[in-house]
């Protein structure tokens, strides 16, 4: 996870937790300046996520993309929450056309 932070070039945060008899751990890497956000967004058209995540990755540069264009003013915050509420267990839109020419289908 630290080699991830560094190639971002961000902080690498960690968590753990109790509960109950088992211990969880979670790790945190956050991509909050421009520099981070171009390498994220980089990385990721490059090595595609597969499942609803990828989903949520190009809602997420929906929105990396309206702040762009309203860097000095917040009038992209309703469009952005709107489409904020489609992201990981709420989401209600699913499009599975990116697996087609994904690499596990290459491996078949």
């Amino acid at each position: 996870m630290s080699k991830l932070a560094t190639y971002f070039n961000v902080n690498l945060y960690s968590r753990n937790r109790a509960i109950n008899d088992k211990n969880f751990s979670s790790f945190t890497i956050k991509a909050t300046n421009q520099n981070s956000l171009d390498t994220t967004i980089h990385y990721f058209n490059k090595f595609p996520l597969i499942s609803s995540k990828y989903l949520d990755y190009l809602d997420w540069l929906k929105i990396v993309e309206l702040r762009r264009v309203s860097v000095y003013t917040t009038s992209y915050l309703d469009q952005a929450i709107n489409i904020r509420k489609d992201f990981n267990k709420t989401r209600t839109t699913f499009n599975w056309s990116h697996l087609e020419n994904s690499y596990i289908n290459k491996l078949k």
